[in-house]
């Protein structure tokens, strides 16, 4: 986490200084929609079940919200760097064993950097991100309690597309590796406004 402030901390103060001397060149924006992730709770599921000796049933959610507030710098009309900051919410499961229910939540936060190629008002960006990944589970079972949780973070790239018209966006980005994990994946379908 400490990390991840710092990284934010820095690319805020980098786009802040070329924004005062350039700010022709540099557009601020905010995106939002939902993201879609897999987290696994079949595998956690299994687990649980392997834990106590009993059959698990569950459900979870595919997608949930997430924001982005980003600053785009522009070297020609053609491409741009751009940078983000993003958040997400909830991703819940619930698991059931033998009437006993409990329910887990993933949550994700991070900044991304990205190259921005134009062509129109069509836009492709591929890039990096630093991000973490919190989840938390508990389940009591006959008086026992199993818990399960995790937070991690680590680095990823990412990759993008969509169509810009005058001040706005419709797009979608994937991002690999969340929180440094090579099975934690997100895709972004958002709408966003530039300022």
């Amino acid at each position: 986490m400490k990390n991840l402030k710092t990284i934010i901390l820095t690319l805020l103060i980098t786009f802040f200084s070329i924004s005062s001397s350039n700010s022709e060149n540099v557009r601020m924006g905010v995106e939002g929609g939902f993201v879609f992730a897999d987290i696994r709770a079949e595998e956690t599921a299994q687990t649980l079940a392997n834990l106590s000796g009993s059959t698990v049933t569950y459900s979870y959610d595919e997608a949930t919200w997430m924001g982005r507030l980003f600053a785009d710098y522009s070297f020609t009309p053609e491409i741009s760097a751009e940078v983000g900051y993003f958040f997400t919410g909830s991703l819940d499961a619930t698991y059931t064993i033998s009437g006993a229910s409990a329910t887990e939540s993933y949550d994700a936060m991070g900044v991304d950097a990205a190259a921005v190629i134009k062509s129109d008002d069509l836009f492709f960006k591929i890039g990096m991100h630093s991000s973490e990944l919190n989840g938390a589970a508990s389940l009591t079972i006959g008086g026992t309690k199993y818990n399960v949780s995790d937070s991690i973070s680590g680095t990823g790239y990412l990759a993008g597309a969509g169509l810009e018209i005058d001040n706005s966006r419709f797009g979608f980005t994937y991002y690999s590796d969340m929180g440094g994990d090579s099975d934690s994946d997100m895709s972004f379908l958002y709408y966003g406004i530039i300022f």
